[in-house]
């Protein structure tokens, strides 16, 4: 998942100080224009890295609005690899100018292949130091970071969160045996939680395995007791014996319980059978999680099914989103089965053995539709 960029966007207010010299006084003119072209130059990898490090104080201070204390920020930790999007715009909402100072409050927005990627809201101070412009103090908050309506773990332990993250994000790229991996040692740390057991779940009734699909479902519904309703609804839509409408019903429910888990909406979204539906509810979640892997995948495959025209050009955009910003083999197998439809047959290949080359779970399906053009 991509590292958030230091500069992104703010709600909370910390301590904006830094002396300068008199007669250091600052204009709006530009001010505008530093921060105008601070965000525009934040792509290109590894040519970002160094026009970024300029505009960052020698003491710069950040904080993240919606979590964090405010930090010294270690500028050696900065990668090419973090401005991967094509354009970054932004818009100043307020300067106010005291002498040698100027508080600016505003928003940026990044886009990969044309579709916003992320949107951020913040407020720095910016000052004057050797004779140029830096930032001195930055606060941000992202407006992905709001859509926290998740289906949360119920359990605490150390590393219990970062683990069960990574199982679901495996399991919405379809590395489905890390999911599994990661599901079966949660379950033996966390033998009472329900929720360690989805991906396992996930796994089995994607593989079609309905006896240990049964047996893995048996075990976490034994253990629902402490869990939240969203975890029990999620838990009980993986049941072999219903059908269609009996589990897009659940996952419906499941989304009033967690109306931004990307798994839920992409399940739900899967199930209905009208274009039209799809596309309405896809384009909710990615309002709140416009970089979404799963959803901007879903959407992609909901595009060329409906094969409309401009539907191909535009589910390759959001193809190039999901590969940009994930890097994970799904997506490249995807392009693939877009590029087909386009008629481009040495492209698809490409695009197919890259897949196959990323991971084990790839390696053959992906291969095999290249061997098939």
């Amino acid at each position: 998942m991509k590292k958030i960029k230091i500069f992104l966007s703010a709600t909370v207010i910390v301590a904006l100080y830094g002396c300068q010299p008199v007669g250091s006084s600052l204009n709006e003119e530009e001010i505008r224009d530093f921060v105008t072209t601070h965000f525009a130059e934040k792509v290109g990898l590894d040519d970002a890295v160094e026009p970024f490090l300029e505009d960052l104080s020698d003491d710069t201070r950040v904080m993240n609005a919606l979590g964090g204390a405010a930090r010294d920020y270690d500028k050696s930790t900065v990668k090419g690899e973090w401005f991967y999007e094509d354009s970054v715009t932004s818009e100043i909402y307020d300067i106010n100018i005291e002498g040698s100072s100027a508080t600016v409050m505003g928003s940026t927005s990044d886009y990969i292949a044309g579709l916003r990627s992320s949107k951020s809201r913040w407020m720095g101070l910016i000052v004057k130091e050797n004779g140029k412009l830096v930032w001195k103090r930055y606060i941000w908050g992202s407006e992905a970071a709001r859509a926290m309506d998740f289906v949360w773990p119920t359990v605490e332990g150390e590393g219990a969160l970062d683990s069960y993250n990574s199982m679901r994000y495996a399991m919405l790229n379809l590395r489905n045996s890390d999911g599994l991996r990661f599901s079966d040692s949660l379950v033996e740390v966390y033998p009472n939680w329900a929720s360690a057991h989805l991906g396992q779940l996930h796994y089995y009734i994607l593989a079609g395995d309905r006896k240990n699909l049964e047996r893995s479902l048996e075990e976490a519904s034994s253990k629902l007791e402490d869990a939240s309703e969203a975890e029990k609804t999620l838990i009980a839509a993986y049941d072999p014996n219903l059908n269609r409408s009996e589990r897009t019903t659940i996952l419906a429910k499941a989304l009033g319980f967690a109306g931004d888990d990307p798994h839920i909406r992409f399940w739900y979204t899967w199930l209905l059978e009208d274009a039209d539906e799809k596309i309405a509810v896809l384009t909710n979640g990615l309002k709140r999680q416009p970089s979404s892997s799963v959803l901007n995948n879903m959407m992609a495959y909901v595009l060329m099914d409906r094969n409309e025209e401009g539907d191909l050009d535009q589910a390759e955009q959001h193809l190039k989103l999901y590969m940009t910003a994930h890097d994970e083999p799904n997506a490249y197998d995807s392009m693939g089965d877009l590029l087909v439809k386009k008629g481009d047959i040495d492209g698809a290949k490409e695009m197919y053995m890259k897949a196959a080359g990323m991971h084990p779970d790839f390696a053959e399906v992906s291969k095999e539709k290249a061997e098939a053009l």
